[in-house]
């Protein structure tokens, strides 16, 4: 538990400064997310169906349907104002707990490349989305934690586009759902051991249909899993002024209050303004971006607060927390 992340006093500032308060966040829920709907809604149905069945097997989305989907991902994201994409993967750092230390690593690419198939010797620019960029990206894999040194030709780390997870747009970028690895397959980030422990469970899940009989002609099973995201609300100036909280995130001194946690009088009480606002603008960016964030309420200790989802596939519910 910690104060709210460093994203969001960014855009409640912003909305202060204009005088502009959260909009209506129901008429844009969704909006900025390329989900299962708006994909069916957007692609030929032999490939959609062909993208689904692919996410059940595991097998590589064909090629030709790989354009069609980039084609049509690039078209929905200029449409709101995207200029770049970015591979969104989460490494292991290592960290100590301070604040930012979980966000999502990532590189911002312009959505443009050139036209080899042009006769000229100095190609012209297009703006684009390239198929084989949206479904796999490569990086520099050595300046992450990866068991010890490597060869410089095996240096490199691989990211690949969660296709279960939904791409969104944020701040004029295309953000690409992935996993990360090495030139060896080996996991260096967080989300792979997460993937293959849900296919782990699908494993064991449709065996065990099988031995009692129920279900039999299941295909997959899914692991759900709601984010309950508890946070103190405190001022900058406060915030600030102790040490502890800006280089760690958490309360390393001071003393307890009185009564701690043992008291009840805050929890479910009226939310307080400044802070209703702020949750009601964080709410309505996660909204925007397909997180389904739901309850907003005080909780037990002065100054806690929780905000949570609506439960979904665990990738996803993820993704749509960090």
């Amino acid at each position: 538990q910690a104060h709210i992340g460093s994203r969001l006093p960014h855009l409640f500032q912003i909305r202060r400064t204009f005088g502009a308060m959260a909009s209506d966040a129901l008429t844009t829920a969704g909006k900025f997310m390329f989900d299962d709907v708006l994909m069916a809604q957007k692609l030929p149905s032999a490939v959609m169906q062909r993208f689904n069945e692919c996410l059940i097997t595991g097998d590589p989305t064909p090629e030709e349907d790989q354009k069609v989907i980039a084609d049509a991902i690039y078209s929905w994201a200029r449409e709101l104002g995207a200029i770049d994409f970015a591979h969104w993967f989460f490494p292991l750092r290592g960290g100590g707990g301070a604040v930012g230390g979980m966000l999502g690593a990532f590189k911002r690419d312009t959505l443009i490349d050139l036209d080899f198939g042009s006769k000229y010797t100095t190609k012209p620019m297009k703006a684009c989305l390239p198929h084989e960029r949206l479904f796999q990206g490569e990086t520099d894999g050595s300046s992450f934690p990866n068991g010890g040194l490597r060869v410089t030709h095996s240096a490199a780390a691989f990211t690949t586009w969660d296709r279960a997870s939904p791409p969104f747009v944020m701040d004029k970028c295309l953000y690409i759902p992935c996993a990360f690895v090495t030139h060896f397959g080996k996991c260096i980030d967080e989300k792979t051991p997460l993937l293959r422990s849900m296919d782990a469970v699908k494993a064991s899940g449709l065996r065990l249909l099988k031995a009692i009989n129920i279900g039999t002609d299941a295909k997959t099973m899914h692991s759900y899993l709601g984010w309950e995201q508890e946070f103190f609300v405190l001022s900058a100036s406060m915030f600030k002024a102790r040490p502890d909280l800006v280089n760690t995130g958490r309360t390393l001194f001071g003393k307890l209050p009185t009564r701690h946690q043992q008291g009840d009088l805050n929890y479910f009480q009226p939310i307080p303004g400044k802070v209703q606002e702020l949750l009601d603008i964080a709410q309505d960016e996660m909204l925007k971006v397909g997180c389904p964030m739901a309850v907003k309420h005080n909780e037990v200790a002065p100054g806690q607060h929780e905000m949570s989802p609506v439960f979904r596939t665990a990738n996803v519910s993820c993704d749509s927390n960090v």
